[in-house]
């Protein structure tokens, strides 16, 4: 069962690890991946596919709703696996 539904508002986070220097950040594993350029980018839920890939639910979320000019996003939505969102309590 999702602890998410249409329209909360989530922050990305991907899993955390040290580089190779000791370094805090986003795990070696998930580095290349497209879904770390959006780590600490805020948005809202606009969808839910309950049968994704290899049965995994995905959320799409719209990132435009908040301000991510910071974090150079490569794409306004985009499909997130549940283990990679947390909720927030910030205003849509």
């Amino acid at each position: 069962m999702a602890r998410f539904d249409i329209g909360d508002v989530i922050q990305v986070e991907m899993p955390k690890g040290l580089s190779k220097r000791g370094v805090p950040g986003v795990n070696v594993m998930y580095q290349t991946s497209i879904e770390a350029r959006f780590e600490g980018a805020r948005g809202t839920i606009t969808d839910i596919n309950p049968k994704g890939t290899h049965g995994i639910p995905l959320f799409l979320v719209d990132f435009t709703t908040f301000d991510n000019s910071r974090a150079g996003l490569p794409s306004q939505s985009f499909w997130f696996r549940e283990l990679w969102m947390a909720p927030t309590k910030a205003k849509a």
